[in-house]
């Protein structure tokens, strides 16, 4: 078995230090890389970068230089060009990834994706993670993007799943061969097709990160997180190992990050809400997502009856 690995680096300042451990994107690559190196599959990574800083450089990667412009290097678009190589590769691996360079993907979590994604893809779910940063100061693990309590779940084969219907976005994508060809041949792959939604409105860098599971999109019917002793299972959980979110709104009190994403406002023991609380609901995921995006892009009707 094997899986190909695509990662985007930007590095327009490369001996500017970031996160609280002040290291170089270049030291962050380079420790993803180590850390991808030892998943159990034959393992085939590719850096796409837009400089000449990586070729004297030590990874076990091969490198793609990409000529771009600054305007468009600027507005994300380095995030796009791994694919055409993507394509040229669907039938050469069993699994194809797309990585943020400090999003660090571990054996662990390979092993809990290969557990359970067959049985949810043949239901056409989604299995999803949660991306999570330290606390320095008490090693306290916090979720990125969850700002509010996930309180649905939904009960397969006696196997309780939360139900990420909030915030599905986790900084890369995983799928199948056959995922990864249908990908391809829908009208998602290219971007002419906007992955925005009732809920989020991406830009340039997310749509190439959120991959065929927006809510927009109609492959998946719904991202599903199996639980373990009621809470997430711990293996859904991932480290943005720059860990530069923590503290990016230091004058916000806990209770007024509302929605904002990287506010870092529960812990990950924290991020579904109590037992007794929680609501089991039915699979009819494909009609509320119809509704949902029918109703938002005629959103302009419902504001006039407003």
């Amino acid at each position: 078995m094997s899986i190909v690995i695509h990662i985007p680096f930007y590095n327009p300042n490369p001996e500017k230090k970031e996160g609280y451990r002040k290291l170089r994107r270049l030291d962050y690559l380079q420790e993803n890389i180590r850390n991808l190196k030892k998943l159990s599959l034959k393992t085939d990574i590719f850096v796409h970068t837009h400089n000449d800083f990586l070729i004297d450089k030590k990874l076990e990667a091969k490198i793609i230089h990409h000529n771009i412009n600054n305007f468009d290097l600027n507005k994300g678009y380095l995030t796009w060009l791994s694919r055409s190589l993507m394509e040229k590769q669907k039938d050469n691996y069993d699994y194809y990834m797309y990585l943020e360079h400090d999003i660090k993907f571990s054996e662990n979590n390979l092993q809990y994706w290969l557990k359970y994604q067959d049985s949810l893809a043949k239901k056409r779910f989604h299995l999803g993670f949660f991306i999570y940063e330290m606390n320095n100061s008490n090693n306290q693990k916090l979720s990125i993007h969850i700002s509010k309590k996930l309180d649905k779940f939904i009960n397969i084969d006696n196997q309780n799943f939360i139900v990420n219907d909030l915030e599905n976005y986790c900084c890369f994508w995983l799928y199948t061969r056959k995922q990864f060809k249908t990908f391809l041949k829908s009208k998602w792959w290219s971007f002419k097709k906007r992955s925005h939604n009732f809920r989020h409105n991406y830009g340039v860098t997310e749509r190439s990160s959120i991959g065929f599971h927006a809510f927009s999109m109609n492959y998946f019917k719904a991202t599903l997180i199996p639980e373990k002793n009621n809470q997430p299972h711990p293996d859904s959980f991932i480290e943005h190992i720059t860990n530069n979110y923590y503290e990016k709104f230091p004058g916000l009190k806990k209770e007024d990050y509302f929605d904002i994403r990287g506010a870092c406002k529960f812990q990950i023991n924290e991020i579904i809400v109590d037992s007794k609380n929680k609501k089991k609901i039915n699979d009819n995921f494909i009609l509320k997502k119809l509704i949902r995006n029918f109703l938002w892009k005629f959103r302009f009707i419902t504001k006039k009856f407003n």
